[in-house]
């Protein structure tokens, strides 16, 4: 039994990467390891795929190299099923995180989405209800932070939402445990009017895969 307080999370968003790597097959393991040729990635690297399944815009740390070096293992990645990981799955991209930007003055984070769907239906013999589920809601995340736009991270976070494309967001949890998300991200930089209070400014981001990726270090 464990219990824990978010107070001291950080988080922070990727502002560049390297040059797309292209990624020729990805195999089925407990843990999977991808075929890249002269990719360049080192243990500990943060990489977003880029593929026709469901590690599409994933956020994975790179573990320690496969041999040969064109070959690099994705941990925490189980893609031993070959239902949920046909043949061909891993063919795509990976693009490595190079810097992050942290996020400072955050108030308070709310999240949305996630929430199970189903289909019901009726037999006229029996009468009864039944239901099975179906899709899960697309998530997102809110962010509320002071306004500063002097902060690096306000010109930044307007950049990336001009960009309209994928981004990288850590929250770095005081227990040293990591979360990683690939996000859309949306961000006016507006500050807020209400007497009495500090102006604040929102962050809006929408999860581009539905699955984060945890890291205990």
């Amino acid at each position: 039994m464990s219990s824990s307080f978010p107070n001291g999370t950080v988080f922070s968003l990727a502002t560049s990467y390297a040059a797309t790597k292209t990624v020729t097959a990805i195999s089925n393991a407990t843990t999977a390891v991808a075929s890249s040729v002269s990719h360049g990635y080192s243990a500990g690297d943060i990489v977003i795929l880029g593929n026709s399944s469901r590690l599409d815009q994933r956020v994975i740390r790179v573990a320690a190299n496969a041999a040969p070096t064109d070959l690099f293992n994705l941990e925490g990645i189980d893609t031993s099923s070959t239902t949920l990981y046909p043949s061909g799955f891993g063919v795509g991209t990976a693009s490595k995180v190079t810097s992050f930007t942290a996020i400072s003055q955050v108030t308070d984070v709310q999240s949305a989405g996630g929430e199970q769907q189903f289909y019901q239906w009726v037999y006229l013999e029996d009468g009864r209800q039944r239901q099975r589920p179906t899709f899960k809601n697309a998530r997102s995340m809110t962010l509320v932070m002071d306004y500063d736009p002097d902060l690096a991270w306000h010109d930044d976070l307007i950049a990336a939402d001009l960009a309209g494309t994928v981004y990288v967001l850590k929250a770095s949890l005081p227990s040293g445990a990591v979360i990683y998300y690939s996000v859309y991200v949306g961000f006016d930089g507006e500050p807020s009017f209400t007497i009495n209070e500090n102006q604040k400014t929102v962050l809006s981001v929408s999860l581009a895969c539905p699955t984060s990726t945890r890291y205990a270090a």
